[in-house]
């Protein structure tokens, strides 16, 4: 973990509220790793002392993205801050997902902004000569979906579904994973997204007994370092008189074996 400034290199919207931030790392870029998350200082918002966390989108060479909604104070003053501004992070933080395996098939999922935790994965997977995975990207409607071109040109063969049905598959993204897992029910799985779609995504891959999953856990954040323990989840723990325990989602996680989990 490191803490350091550096300046903004790029801040555009992609569309609606949807923005993609830039900012060279130098060095300490080699020790990010899919599925890890930094905690941001905004700028101007000297009100707010927390940081905001963002999944690490992609590391290309030196170069960090993160890809963010603006859905309150905190994002919407970031997606004001012009390039050339220095940015105060913290990070990268968390246990990211494992590496994806040469020996089967990988389906990575993403729902609504939640892909930008994905297109690392799949980049890694590039970068290190394992076969391009399939990826599933599940949203309310086509304005929600996501760096679907960014994972087309690295080799990806992408499925797309929409609640509304106005792109892609109409339906949840479950209907692509059941169709998947069909035709591969040994697939290795690594999803981000909601709880309620993580919980399907879950359960799902529990009918296919040779599937394996893991999680990332879109959870509230607070110190990000694993010290307040306010992002606890409820995790299997057969050792313990009651079955279960808390595990913090920022240090224990962000990403979680789907079976470990107390979904319920």
């Amino acid at each position: 973990m490191y803490q350091f400034s550096s300046p903004i290199l790029t801040n555009e919207c992609l569309h609606g509220a949807y923005h993609r931030l830039t900012i060279d790392l130098g060095e300490l870029a080699k020790a990010a790793r899919p599925g890890q998350f930094v905690q941001v200082q905004i700028p101007n918002l000297e009100g707010h002392i927390l940081r905001r966390p963002f999944s690490i989108c992609d590391v290309d060479g030196s170069v960090m993205m993160l890809v963010y909604k603006t859905v309150g104070t905190g994002t919407a003053a970031l997606a004001e801050v012009r390039p050339g501004t220095e940015l105060n992070i913290l990070g990268p933080l968390g246990h990211g997902f494992d590496e994806l395996p040469a020996d089967r098939p990988c389906v990575l999922l993403g729902g609504g902004y939640c892909c930008a935790a994905m297109l690392f994965c799949a980049h890694w997977a590039a970068a290190h000569g394992r076969p391009a995975p399939q990826v599933l990207l599940g949203a309310r409607s086509q304005s929600d979906i996501l760096l679907e071109e960014e994972f087309r040109r690295l080799g990806c063969q992408v499925g797309v579904s929409t609640d509304d049905g106005s792109y892609g598959m109409p339906g949840r993204i479950t209907v692509l994973l059941e169709a998947v897992l069909k035709r591969q029910p040994n697939a290795w799985l690594a999803a981000c997204g909601p709880k309620p779609m993580l919980k399907a995504v879950a359960l799902m891959a529990e009918q296919f007994n040779g599937a394996h999953c893991q999680v990332s856990l879109d959870e509230i954040m607070c110190c990000g370092v694993g010290a307040c323990f306010g992002c606890v989840i409820k995790c299997k723990a057969p050792d313990t008189p009651q079955g279960w325990c808390y595990k913090r989602s920022c240090a224990d996680g962000p990403v979680f074996e789907s079976t470990d989990i107390c979904w319920d």
